[in-house]
């Protein structure tokens, strides 16, 4: 799937005979779509008059399902991401920590192109001193001349003074969200100087989520334990951007319920942290052209501590959502982590869904279209309903039974125009 890609501009367009998936359940065998301004203009289960100059779609044993999200992603100021998660059906990214100004000059690729995903951002995630993610930069980072001129810019928040500038900082800078680190660095086996690394304490990332909350903005923090997960979710975020790498108790499924917090996975990251099910992504590397690239999507970090696996996490998730916990699919790929890829590792996590954790195909789509954008309140996409942004994905076969039916997809829409790959 490696290619250049430009954009059709055409309209209206209408999609016929195709399968629909709303981002739901599947709402027509074979309905018809009405592209045009950008949004969804109209759905049908019946054949809509058209008119000259029009452009056909035939969707014909094909499936439509909304633009998939990724709601855990490091942009950085990488374009190729941005470019290559669309090609994959990604046509919105959520990027959980990153340098104002790179996501700045990302979020005005996407707006003036529709052949990139869209990003929205955390902006700097809610940082102390030393803590996390400066500790593991420094370590992987090292040779970045700008390293630590940057991390010294990022905010060290201390108590509820420091805790509202940033938030009102962070929004001011384009932020659409806040993003948290509790991260000690416990169950990884890097020789990190320090151990355990800074964390703040309970009350400073309560009063960054209170903060969050008073600025109408959503709290998500970084945690890969279950000590971890109980404190943020005592401190009231709305959702946890990791699966925990410990075996599930009770007082973690309970703290989910009732605080009524979300949970992103991000399988694809925890596989390649501890060298887990790497055969599963051989078929989504099969078609990468680029040597590289190929060893780079294949390889593994190896840097999850001995006890810690993502067998734990896979088994976290299942009785998660047995219990009722919303599961939001993310992977945080980027281009610095071995084992990920923009886009393909959407793909990876959601047949994990499926495979590992006893999804249904319908839930694992779900995952990654309607919870999310019903979680983070984004009320124009994850859905194909009339007045949406035409964030669209045609897949041939049915996704909705097969969930390897996404490796086969012959369209992509992003605000209405249909990008083309050369």
């Amino acid at each position: 799937m490696e290619m250049s890609s430009i954009v059709l501009r055409m309209s209206p367009t209408l999609i016929t005979n195709v399968r629909i998936f709303d981002g739901l359940s599947v709402v027509s065998d074979c309905g018809y779509i009405l592209i045009e301004f950008g949004n969804i203009q109209q759905i049908s289960k019946f054949p809509l008059p058209t008119a000259p100059g029009w452009n056909i779609v035939d969707g014909s044993n094909s499936t439509l399902i909304p633009g998939l999200i990724d709601a855990h992603v490091h942009v950085y100021q990488d374009l190729k991401f941005i470019e290559t998660a669309i090609q994959y059906g990604v046509t919105t990214v959520l990027d959980m920590h990153n340098e104002s100004e790179w996501f700045k000059k990302m979020k005005l690729v996407a707006d003036e192109k529709n052949d990139v995903a869209d990003i929205q951002s955390a902006g700097l995630a809610a940082t102390v001193k030393n803590g996390w993610p400066s500790a593991i930069l420094r370590m992987t980072a090292a040779a970045d001349a700008t390293l630590e001129t940057r991390i010294s810019g990022w905010p060290d928040i201390t108590d509820n003074e420091t805790a509202d500038q940033y938030v009102a900082t962070n929004k001011a800078a384009g932020a659409s969200f806040i993003k948290l680190m509790q991260e000690d660095g416990c169950a990884l086996s890097l020789p990190f100087p320090t151990r355990p690394i800074p964390t703040p304490p309970l009350e400073v990332q309560k009063a960054v989520v209170d903060a969050a909350h008073r600025n109408n903005m959503l709290a998500v923090a970084h945690a890969l334990t279950n000590d971890s997960v109980l404190q943020m979710l005592h401190a009231g975020v709305d959702g946890i951007t990791h699966s925990s790498v410990e075996p599930i108790n009770e007082s973690v499924i309970s703290a989910f319920k009732d605080t009524n917090a979300f949970i992103i996975p991000t399988f694809a990251v925890h596989a390649s942290s501890s060298g887990e099910d790497r055969h599963t992504r051989q078929r989504l590397a099969a078609d990468l052209a680029d040597t590289r690239e190929k060893e780079n999507f294949l390889g593994c970090l190896h840097i999850m501590q001995a006890g810690y696996s993502i067998q734990n996490s896979y088994e976290q998730i299942t009785i998660l959502k047995e219990a009722g916990v919303d599961i939001l699919c993310g992977t945080d790929s980027s281009e610095h982590l071995v084992g990920t890829r923009a886009g393909a590792s959407v793909l990876h996590e959601l047949w994990l869904y499926v495979n590992r954790c006893g999804f249904t195909p319908i839930e694992a789509l779900a995952s990654a279209t309607s919870k999310i954008a019903e979680r983070f309140k984004m009320k124009d996409r994850g859905i194909i309903e009339a007045g949406r942004k035409a964030d669209l994905v045609l897949v041939k076969g049915n996704p909705t039974e097969s969930i390897d039916s996404l490796n086969d997809i012959i369209g992509v829409w992003r605000n209405g125009e249909r990008v083309v790959w050369e």
